[in-house]
């Protein structure tokens, strides 16, 4: 009777073994599974990121020339801007000396006077 209940017991026990194995085997594959989906998942991230980062390199060039662009145009409006006050300088003279010549021509000429 001992032998047939150790019989029976290691039979019991290479049953319960074989299932932790297939178990085992199972979990080790679902592992595997999800190892390659995210060593997948991985690289198509790294890729993902390449790309923005050349997206990234390529807005800052646009950028870059942007502000070149802008920094131009800046220093075309102070070129403008000291024109135009030479101008309005010039003008001013202009209008000072018109009055002066007309003041001078009705004194000279005794007409009426005309201030500005």
């Amino acid at each position: 009777m001992t032998k047939r209940l150790t019989i029976n017991d290691t039979w019991t026990m290479a049953k319960s073994a074989l299932k932790a194995c297939q178990e085992h085997n199972e979990t080790i594959n679902k592992m595997a599974t999800m190892q390659s989906e995210l060593w997948k998942e991985i690289g198509l991230k790294q890729d993902r990121i390449k790309e923005l980062q050349e997206t990234i390199q390529d807005k800052d060039f646009e950028l870059e020339d942007l502000n070149q662009h802008y920094t131009d145009q800046l220093r075309h409006l102070a070129e403008i801007e000291r024109e135009n006050k030479k101008l309005y300088e010039d003008r001013l003279k202009f209008k000072t000396a018109e009055a002066t010549i007309e003041k001078k021509l009705n004194k000279q000429f005794n007409l009426e006077s005309v201030d500005n």
